[in-house]
């Protein structure tokens, strides 16, 4: 038995410069006594929250609805253990995703479009920059030539084509990272999202992150990159990219760490319990 409960995030910002509406749509569902998040990002490729539900009522899966389901169940078998999924778990350290983070963050990611300014880039911290595949190659190659050394990679500057890739890295020698795909040609970081893929078997630099969805589904992405990352600062500290909300509220944040809440499961036990389920299948 699948239920859902509908939800809307208010983003402070627009979120990347594919996507400036700043109401954000997705589903929490509970199979049985499990639970997860499923936010699709349209602007990214993802079928809307309506086509991934419809879907999931026939049995039909989805990247993301499939990865849902993976840790709706992993939450349910903890649940009926008594078991927390955070115990004895250290989250790894997080940047912050804006240009002025809290103390505690050394390093920030910021997301960049085809009007970026190197001058504008803050002082004294670790930079990431995401273009989301808004510029071509020599666009980015002519911006690649003001980026000063703090700068430690630039994701996705344009569309993905290994032999560009290749030519840009030689050219620029900046660092490039790749979302969502496990491509490694030209290729230096692979930022990986557990809500719509596998954590990747590659020779890479991985850095884990949100796929800035619910506290709960920022969660799971949490408990990934504590068992898998291999960056030392992955990308999980994003409900503060949002409007707090009853969730998001239990959540707080040691240094740069994600510290998450008790309970079973993922926690929020009182909250998910609370809310308005529908049946869906």
């Amino acid at each position: 038995m699948i239920w859902y409960a509908p939800y809307e995030l208010v983003a402070r910002r627009a979120l990347n410069a594919r996507a400036t509406e700043l109401r954000r749509r997705g589903a929490l569902i509970r199979v049985d006594d499990g639970f997860a998040d499923v936010h699709p990002w349209p602007e990214l490729g993802d079928a809307p929250l309506e086509e991934q539900l419809a879907l999931l009522a026939r049995g039909e899966t989805t990247s993301l609805t499939r990865a849902s389901l993976r840790f709706a169940r992993l939450d349910a078998e903890a649940r009926a253990a008594g078991r927390w999924l955070f115990e004895g778990v250290t989250i790894p350290e997080s940047h912050w995703p804006g240009g002025e983070p809290p103390s505690g963050f050394d390093t920030v990611k910021l997301k960049c479009g085809p009007d970026f300014d190197a001058s504008s880039l803050p002082d004294g911290l670790r930079i990431r920059l995401d273009f989301n595949a808004t510029l071509d190659a020599e666009m980015f190659a002519r911006i690649a030539a003001t980026l000063p050394d703090s700068v430690e990679f630039v994701e996705d500057p344009c569309p993905y084509d290994a032999d560009v890739w290749r030519e840009l890295r030689a050219r620029t020698g900046v660092r490039l990272a790749l979302d969502r795909r496990e491509s490694v040609e030209g290729v230096d970081v692979l930022v990986v999202k557990p809500a719509v893929q596998d954590v990747p078997s590659v020779d890479r630099e991985l850095v884990i992150t949100s796929y800035m969805d619910h506290p709960l589904g920022q969660l799971a992405a949490a408990l990934v990159a504590s068992q898998s990352g291999t960056s030392d600062r992955c990308g999980v500290v994003t409900h503060v990219l949002y409007e707090p909300n009853e969730f998001s509220e239990r959540l707080r944040i040691d240094g740069s760490r994600l510290v998450a809440p008790a309970g079973t499961g993922f926690g929020f036990d009182d909250l998910l319990e609370a809310q308005s389920w529908r049946k869906l299948a």
